[in-house]
């Protein structure tokens, strides 16, 4: 990942971080991984199980949290914790671009739209009736926003996203391409031919969320379906209508969220985990992947398995599990 057109001298990080320059003054001309070193680059040592990547490690210096224990004679950049340090440098070498006033001749304005300067709407971006999009947004080519839909400050929405009618997004809201805000809630009445329930709610996303590629979120039967302050959905993401996520949730790859779910705050769940409908889950509760959560969550804990139970709970009844065929071979001989 080295970024060659960079040239930073190893005091200038440092003073960056807060941190400790210990060894020769060199300039840098890019950041690597600990597992693609390059000569000329600075690498993160975080944590022990990086350490023996710097031993024969081709970077020519390291960033590494203090009070760890490191083999190399480079110059290192001593910090309290690394892992931070990885997003100041990061946002150091590839600033943000500043958004330029632009509206491309191809994008298709209805004239109510009332968008604020500067904003960056690229070729074939469709934007309908009563539309408000605040300073600061870019939206990338082929983004359908409908009507009565009001954007934010600062947000960046990729291509090929759709935003259905009368949805609201805040500030600072990241969209990954394809996602899908605002399609129909999956309500329908049982019958020969199911009957469709109408689906007249929103979609609300506060600021600071950020979705991932090809994500779909519906909107509400009636009222809201919402996404919480700075919650971050990872690609693949469903959320079905009426549930409410909380706040600063971390919900990895293909994560299903069936509807009228009351989620708390600071949740994680691991990929593929399924959520059933009109369930509340507990602020801070963590899902290893593919759990299977059937009913409420009241306390907060890590839960494991399908239906899912506590952490501890799961280990011990998956060893009894394993432990079945030799079980089943005692019990026929003991018949005998």
């Amino acid at each position: 990942m080295a970024h060659h057109n960079i040239k930073v001298k190893l005091s200038n990080i440092a003073t960056l971080l807060g941190g400790f320059l210990q060894g020769e003054d060199i300039e840098i001309t890019g950041f690597c991984t600990p597992e693609n070193q390059e000569s000329g680059s600075i690498c993160i040592i975080s944590s022990k199980q990086y350490l023996k990547y710097a031993k024969e490690g081709a970077a020519s210096a390291y960033i590494v949290t203090e009070g760890l224990n490191i083999e190399t004679d480079k110059p290192l950049i001593i910090v309290k914790d690394a892992r931070p340090a990885l997003v100041k440098i990061l946002s150091y070498i590839y600033p943000a671009e500043q958004v330029k006033q632009y509206i491309s001749k191809f994008a298709a304005l209805d004239e109510s739209a009332v968008i604020a300067e500067p904003c960056h709407i690229d070729n074939f971006v469709s934007i309908g009736k009563n539309v408000r999009i605040g300073k600061n947004t870019k939206i990338y080519p082929n983004v359908v926003i409908g009507d009565d839909v009001t954007i934010g400050e600062n947000c960046i929405i990729y291509g090929n996203v759709t935003l259905y009618e009368n949805i609201t997004i805040g500030n600072n809201v990241i969209i990954h391409a394809g996602a899908v805000i605002g399609a129909d809630g999956f309500g329908f009445i049982p019958d020969e031919n199911p009957i469709k329930i109408p689906q007249k709610g929103t979609v609300i996303l506060h600021d600071f969320v950020e979705i991932g590629a090809n994500a779909c979120i519906d909107r509400a039967t009636i009222g809201s379906t919402e996404i919480g302050f700075g919650t971050k959905l990872d690609d693949l993401v469903m959320v079905g209508h009426n549930t409410h996520l909380g706040k600063a949730c971390l919900i990895a790859s293909q994560v299903g969220f069936s509807g009228s779910i009351k989620a708390g705050d600071f949740i994680i769940a691991g990929g593929q985990v399924g959520f059933a409908d009109h369930i509340t889950i507990a602020s801070g509760s963590m899902f290893g992947g593919q759990s299977g959560v059937p009913a409420s969550i009241e306390k907060k804990g890590m839960y494991l398995g399908t239906p899912c139970m506590e952490f501890g709970r799961f280990a011990k009844s998956h060893a009894v599990f394993q432990e079945l065929p030799e079980l089943k071979r005692r019990v026929k001989n003991l018949d005998k």
